[in-house]
């Protein structure tokens, strides 16, 4: 294994090592920090690069911690968005925690995989300043919350187009690349209910095959997500939007099951849940997206409403009135509209 993945290829390392240390640099020129730590997949050495004709670049975001002093006022987002460019990467978070918090943040998923995923990078090393969690234990509301975040990685991915013309090979890979998220997300959150969590997605691979012996689809889903998103490739030999379409399909499942909603069907569980405004999310967009979402496997005659229910709810978000019907159409705008609102 190389330090930042599982590629054994010193290039790869090199490659990661010039991005961080360039983000280090950028971030220590603007402003006073204590400490940066790596989290995400490279801190824990299972990060996503994808190698193509010789060019090496990281798949997803790199995640760093910025330990702040307390009346640290810094601009991060604006931040993110300069070194983005420069370095050529979709994304890149720079999650700021005050010091004086470090000592007593609590057993979220975000802070377990800080404790014990995370990698010194520059500064002080103070990761032994955060809480030691027990084993496998996170806080129920991280699935809940995780599995919500998730909703834009389903909804951006897919378009109806694909259905009716031939996929890029971009397009294939950002699909089948997010839909792993989504199956990811399946199985933290069942990993987090049952108290049995793992930073490292092999790891949690591997009990999630132990613990839920029934979920053979999950799991079949899973070992496909895990294997994407250790070793990454453009060369896709399998029918990605059907990857995604039982992805969505487990996707309502797990969520029907952790929020304990009560019905018979998932699908009926979220609808009504929706209906009756019940599903608390964590901002208001994520309940167009989950509409648009089960719209996918409703009938044909609950559709209509859906789809009318959905563009209401984002009428009152961006409080304008607008003339799109379609799915297709509601989802761009949806998509569109979270980048906007986080990115």
């Amino acid at each position: 294994m190389g330090v930042y993945t599982v590629l054994d290829d010193k290039k790869v390392d090199e490659t990661v090592a010039a991005d961080l240390k360039h983000i280090i640099e950028r971030v220590t020129a603007r402003t006073h920090i204590h400490s940066i730590i790596l989290g995400g997949g490279f801190g824990r050495g299972e990060g996503s690069v994808l190698i193509s004709q010789g060019r090496i670049q990281a798949v997803n975001d790199y995640d760093l911690f910025v330990i702040i002093s307390d009346d640290d006022k810094t601009d991060f987002r604006s931040m993110e968005n300069n070194i983005v460019g420069e370095i050529g990467i979709r994304l890149l978070d720079l999650i700021p925690i005050k010091y004086f918090n470090l000592t007593t943040l609590p057993p979220t998923q975000f802070n377990y995989d800080l404790k014990y995923g995370g990698r010194h990078l520059w500064g002080e090393n103070l990761i032994d300043l955060i809480p030691q969690y027990k084993e496998g234990y996170v806080d129920p509301e991280s699935g809940k919350t995780l599995l919500l975040n998730r909703l834009i990685c389903a909804i951006e991915a897919y378009s109806e187009k694909f259905e009716q013309q031939c996929m890029t090979t971009e397009g294939k890979f950002f699909l089948v690349n997010q839909t792993g998220k989504v199956v990811s997300a399946c199985v933290e959150a069942l990993l987090i209910k049952r108290g049995k969590y793992h930073h490292s997605y092999q790891e949690r691979r591997d009990i999630f095959k132990a613990e839920f012996p029934q979920e053979k689809d999950l799991q079949k889903l899973n070992e496909r997500a895990t294997e994407f998103k250790l070793r990454p490739s453009t060369l896709i030999d399998f029918d990605a939007i059907e990857y995604w379409k039982k992805a969505i399909h487990e996707y309502g499942k797990v969520i029907s099951e952790y929020f304990e909603l009560g019905s018979t069907q998932p699908g009926e569980k979220i609808w009504k849940a929706l209906k009756r405004k019940i599903l608390v999310t964590n901002q208001p967009i994520e309940r167009v997206e989950l509409l648009l979402l089960l719209y996918l496997e409703a009938s044909f005659f609950r559709r209509r409403r859906i789809l009318k229910m959905a563009k209401k709810e984002l009428k009152d978000i961006i409080k304008t009135s607008f003339q799109t019907t379609g799915w297709e159409s509601l989802r761009e705008r949806t998509a569109c509209l979270w980048h906007e609102l986080y990115h």
